[in-house]
């Protein structure tokens, strides 16, 4: 597992912490329950970490250079 998948963790902390984090904070937040604000805010920004994450994944590289490569094995028997 490559280090940048880690980042996977990051929106499933945050979407199981903002119960405990709507206790201690206001009612609302722009005019939503904090609840709802804090999920639909996690929902958009688990959307960037996955762009990131896909763009430091380096698997999409890697794909194309023995994609390229006319000597790279591709399980076709000669």
């Amino acid at each position: 597992m490559k280090p940048v998948h880690c980042l996977a963790a990051l929106p499933i902390a945050a979407f199981y912490s903002g119960g405990w984090l709507a206790e201690h904070v206001g009612p609302r937040l722009a005019g939503l329950p904090f609840l709802m604000a804090w999920n639909i805010v996690w929902l958009l920004l688990t959307s960037a970490v996955m762009v990131v994450m896909f763009r430091f994944d380096g698997s999409r590289q890697a794909a194309q250079v023995s994609a390229n490569d006319p000597q790279a094995p591709d399980g076709a028997t000669s």
